[in-house]
């Protein structure tokens, strides 16, 4: 039997994870030069999601029935929605690597590998104490459609906005199995450092910080929480010559 008390379900709902308790960050090795307008990101990244999983069906038919099995897995594109700031800078940054694998007038490429500036990311759930619960990340990232900006002389009362979609070729969460590959440890986090090359500082040259909100090494931000001041650790930093995001945990 169904348990109907009111107290019962408010004795185990913790309050739920709220929709605007959210990181994004974002790094292209390849393009070192977008990284710094990127940091504007966790400012003003104004909406995104966290990622569909998809695996496709194969049904096989026996004596009349259908057996299904799972079968390829798929990744839809993944979107973001940037506030205009008033120089745009980043609506140029995005339009500027959206060129870079074709150029309008010329028709190529300035990157013969396009790989060679594809770019990685990771959002992140926090909770309300702004710790992080749940994280993604994306692998070979490129911005497939910069969406147009309406411009109207009535238009008044708001602030101007884009959207960014983005292909990518796969993501992998904080407890994916092993993927040696992708950079994880273990314990199945992110593992900076060994994500994409370039992609995060070694050693200990990301992602730290006590708690809250903090400075990173050079221009960045990070935060990180956990028992001893270790844990989980999320950001990226600028220090040297090293430019990073991603996710770990001590455990």
């Amino acid at each position: 039997m169904a348990d109907s008390s009111i107290n019962s379900f408010m004795t185990n709902f913790d309050g739920g994870a709220r929709p605007n308790l959210y990181t994004f960050v974002m790094t292209c090795p390849g393009l070192s030069v977008l990284n710094p307008a990127f940091a504007e990101l966790q400012f003003f990244c104004r909406s995104t999601q966290l990622p569909t999983s998809i695996l496709g069906e194969i049904t096989v038919p026996y004596l009349g029935r259908q057996a299904k099995y799972p079968g390829d897995r798929t990744y839809e594109d993944f979107t973001i929605t940037v506030i205009n700031t008033q120089n745009m800078n980043l609506r140029r940054v995005f339009e500027f690597w959206n060129e870079q694998f074709n150029t309008h007038a010329g028709n190529t490429t300035n990157a013969p590998n396009p790989r060679s500036i594809f770019g990685s990311a990771v959002v992140t759930q926090l909770n309300k104490s702004y710790q992080p619960t749940r994280a993604y990340q994306f692998f070979d990232m490129f911005p497939r459609d910069v969406s147009s900006v309406d411009l109207a002389y009535d238009n008044n009362d708001t602030v101007s906005e884009f959207t960014v979609t983005f292909g990518y070729s796969y993501f992998i969460h904080d407890n994916s199995p092993t993927q040696s590959q992708a950079g994880v440890s273990g314990a199945g986090f992110l593992n900076p450092g060994a994500v994409v090359p370039g992609l995060a500082g070694a050693g200990n040259g990301f992602g730290f910080g006590a708690s809250g909100f903090g400075g990173g090494n050079g221009f960045g931000v990070s935060f990180g929480s956990g028992p001893g001041g270790s844990g989980f650790s999320l950001g990226y930093s600028n220090g040297g010559s090293s430019f990073g995001v991603g996710y770990s945990t001590t455990r």
